[in-house]
């Protein structure tokens, strides 16, 4: 599933090439928006796109005279931008296609939910009203909502859960999915398994600081959890990537999808579990897998 950073990236890749510009064509082929622009897409044409953004997995347009489109990807969808005149046959996949004058294009791919309307939506749309706060925050909300953070965290409702599965869980923190949870607690050497009532004071500051900056790392390096440093050390030695795999995308992570490889920090080999967790969109509760050096993060693995 993309992830905040990924989300971002598209927001930012739509804005750059529709914001301020007239609308040509919007369709869709999602059941609610489709009936919608049945009756309404008269309306929106020739309207301008005034802003493009993102909060953690959820991706929101504005456009002129207070309408709006949403999108959230899900496990397997993605945004397309193309500029003007660059052709892309419509296929089964597309789910909704907003084209500006001028012909640049975003095409919206194999995501189940995208939507159209009017007003406010971060009142009109249920998935975005109980929302926590978003871990890449725009400069003009100001640093990371740390308190926000905690708070929710440690209300009534989430303070027995286990630490790693509250991360997932969209009203604490807006935006971590599987990588970047397991990243932040490696970071953190938090047990994913620990209540987040039982982790001390230090433990709580530490992921209000590691959150944003693992966060700004994906976005700024297209999903990359960590530093250049460690990158070309993995690039460097064999033993710490899988006989097959690339330097590429075996440097990306420090425990994610690196089952059975060396902890950079202490060479014990990370390990996975899976851990239950709560979907925000089916309020169902469903396993994870979560990775972790048991060393670093004193998590007990029992015999094989």
């Amino acid at each position: 599933m993309p992830e905040g950073p990924e989300v971002r990236r598209y927001a930012q890749a739509i804005h750059s090439a529709l914001s301020g510009q007239p609308i040509a064509s919007l369709t869709a082929r999602t059941k609610a928006a489709k009936a919608y622009l049945a009756a309404e897409e008269p309306h929106l044409i020739g309207r301008r796109i005034e802003r493009v953004f993102s909060h953690g997995k959820n991706l929101i347009g504005q456009i002129e005279g207070g309408y709006y489109f949403y999108s959230h990807l899900m496990m397997w969808g993605s945004w397309r931008v193309l500029p003007h005149s660059s052709p892309f046959e419509v296929d089964r996949r597309e789910r909704a296609r907003i084209v500006v004058l001028g012909g640049a294009t975003a095409i919206l791919v194999s995501a189940p939910i995208f939507e159209v309307g009017h007003g406010n939506p971060l009142n009109e749309i249920a998935a975005l009203r109980h929302l926590g706060p978003d871990i890449l925050p725009y400069p003009c909300a100001g640093h990371f909502a740390a308190s926000c953070f905690l708070e929710r965290l440690l209300s009534a409702e989430h303070r027995e859960r286990a630490i790693g599965a509250a991360l997932l869980d969209q009203t604490i923190a807006a935006g971590i999915g599987n990588y970047l949870r397991a990243e932040i607690l490696f970071r953190c050497r938090i047990n994913p398994f620990v209540r987040a009532v039982d982790l001390p004071q230090s433990a709580l500051q530490e992921l209000c600081q590691v959150i944003p900056e693992i966060a700004s790392r994906a976005l700024e390096a297209a999903g990359v959890t960590v530093s250049e440093a460690e990158q070309q050390r993995i690039r460097g030695d064999r033993s710490l990537l899988y006989p097959n795999g690339t330097p590429e995308w075996g440097s990306r992570h420090a425990v994610f999808r690196r089952t059975n490889l060396p902890c950079l920090n202490c060479g014990v080999k990370i390990q996975q579990k899976r851990q239950v967790t709560r979907q925000l969109e089916t309020g169902e509760d469903k396993e994870r897998i979560i990775y972790f050096c048991p060393n670093c993060q004193h998590v007990e693995v029992g015999p094989k």
